[in-house]
């Protein structure tokens, strides 16, 4: 009797980590798609509509969006989550970031008057644009390597 019970805690634990990892998934993917409207509706105008830094008015600007999908392929394929957190909040100053284009922690922060809620709001929405940028990196180069 007790083997059996073994076996049946041993199979609901493993139905329970998979439970767990579904849910993980789809408030990941729930995550980045907000992430995805609000590039849209704050971002496409400059960085183009897959972040390439080919937007409409990319070629109107001083200094030239940058291509958003090759963050983790500048950064030896490690997606820098923090760092771009900061960067967009307006934290860590960058080329552009803050003359021309907008420090989006300041932008997020207008929506409300409360401050609790403020600071709520620029963190999720500067959680979904991250989760965003994070789910359109290129893949990495594939070198050549037969032999």
């Amino acid at each position: 009797m007790k083997r059996n019970a073994r076996w049946v805690w041993s199979v609901l634990t493993v139905l329970s980590l998979g439970a767990a990892a579904s849910v993980a998934r789809a408030d990941e993917a729930a995550q980045v798609s907000a992430g995805h409207e609000l590039f849209e509706k704050n971002c496409v105008m400059c960085h183009g509509p897959q972040g390439r830094g080919d937007g409409p008015l990319a070629d109107d600007l001083k200094v030239h969006p940058a291509d958003l999908t090759g963050i983790a392929a500048r950064r030896a394929g490690n997606f820098p989550d923090a760092e771009i957190s900061e960067i967009i909040d307006g934290r860590r100053r960058v080329r552009g970031h803050g003359n021309e284009m907008p420090i989006w922690g300041r932008e997020f922060a207008e929506k409300t008057t409360d401050p609790a809620e403020r600071t709520a709001a620029i963190r999720e929405n500067i959680a979904k644009l991250v989760a965003y940028l994070h789910s359109i990196q290129a893949a990495p180069k594939q070198t050549g390597g037969g032999h």
